[in-house]
């Protein structure tokens, strides 16, 4: 998988994490499910600072 593969399906995961989070709210388990999609959706930022910032060698 090269790289936008990758970013694409976090945020895939990410947005189906948010929407079955946002549905369940009123349950703690929603609430971290939400937590989660937060975190792998800002994963793909991550990723690419990760690799505008690595070295080449």
């Amino acid at each position: 998988m090269d790289q936008y593969h990758i970013m694409l399906a976090l945020l895939i995961v990410g947005f189906l994490l948010l929407g079955f989070g946002f549905n369940y709210r009123e349950h703690e388990w929603g609430v971290r499910l939400m937590s989660a999609g937060i975190v792998v959706t800002l994963a793909p930022i991550a990723f690419r600072l990760y690799l505008a910032l690595q070295v080449p060698g």
